[in-house]
């Protein structure tokens, strides 16, 4: 049986050649901020709606390639394009509790940390743009734990603190980030 698989979105803010993670609170790991779509939410709207319930930040999503226009009189869109997808678990233990209660024909009860049923996340990762004051200000109940940081404290000192698929995304970013004048280059570039 697959794992479950929630849909979820981020987004990569640079400022002064460095970017703005957040310090998730279930999985004690710094990631780009970002949260799960919700019904009928597109993943470039969910990753502008949730940075700014994470940080307080009003972001504009920027497409990893140059974006496609359509005549005025198109009903047909093309949307941000991410600078990386990515397929992680987040709880095995509610995919194995899930199994179990199958094969024993119970009602499956969620892992309390992941209440929502959480297996594996499905994540569309984009870069942005400021769109507003920068105002760090999270909702309650976000992660109070937010921070600036070059590419080289997260290769270096924050190495650990980082899954090794977020330390791919956020390298990636980095690199696009340059490439569209997001990030100015590091000093040791």
């Amino acid at each position: 049986m697959k794992p479950k698989i929630c849909l979820t979105a981020s987004a990569f803010l640079f400022h002064q050649g460095k970017v703005l993670l957040v310090k998730h609170q279930k999985l004690k790991q710094w990631l780009g901020p970002g949260g799960h779509l919700e019904k009928n939410e597109l993943p470039h709207e969910a990753a502008v709606r949730e940075f700014l319930e994470e940080t307080g930040l009003k972001i504009k999503i920027q497409s990893a390639l140059k974006e496609i226009k359509t005549d005025e009189k198109s009903t047909d869109y093309f949307h941000p394009v991410p600078v990386a997808i990515n397929e992680h678990w987040v709880c095995q233990e509610n995919y194995q509790a899930r199994l179990k209660a199958e094969q024993l024909q119970q009602a499956f009860i969620p892992h309390p940390k992941w209440p929502k049923g959480c297996e594996r996340h499905f994540n569309f990762a984009y870069v942005a743009q400021l769109a507003g004051p920068l105002e760090i200000k999270p909702q309650s109940g976000e992660s109070e734990e937010i921070a600036w940081f070059t590419i080289e404290d997260l290769l270096g000192p924050y190495r650990q603190e980082l899954a090794s698929s977020i330390l791919t995304e956020v390298t990636r970013a980095f690199e696009y980030a340059k490439i569209f004048s997001y990030v100015p280059p590091s000093s040791t570039d």
